[in-house]
């Protein structure tokens, strides 16, 4: 019972670690919490005795979870639109507006 209160006390401090230093706070909880519990899931179906052992594996599993999903979020956020062609923008006509004259000369 220790080890599942330990794993998760790992992934809340990684998460809330996480939310207190971002600008976007939902999708720091969000990377977080799924890195964390990740990252321990993981180990835990790798090495059981390991994180059944040593009480800081599942807090050096939460942050490493936490850091590849961070990675894997940045790359996919900086090539999502690599291969779409450019927009195009509103293109200017050249058109020039006058406010306030009539036109008349006295």
């Amino acid at each position: 019972m220790f080890d599942l209160v330990n794993a998760l006390a790992a992934i809340a401090a990684v998460t809330v670690a996480l939310a207190l230093s971002s600008l976007d706070r939902r999708t720091a909880v969000l990377l977080g919490a799924t890195g964390g519990l990740a990252g321990n899931f993981l180990t835990w179906l790798a090495v059981p005795s390991l994180w059944d052992r040593w009480a800081v594996v599942p807090w050096v599993a939460a942050v490493a979870g936490t850091v590849l999903l961070i990675a894997g979020w940045s790359a996919v956020r900086a090539y999502s639109g690599l291969f779409e062609p450019p927009r195009t923008d509103e293109t200017d006509t050249g058109a020039l507006l006058t406010v306030g004259g009539s036109g008349r000369s006295s």
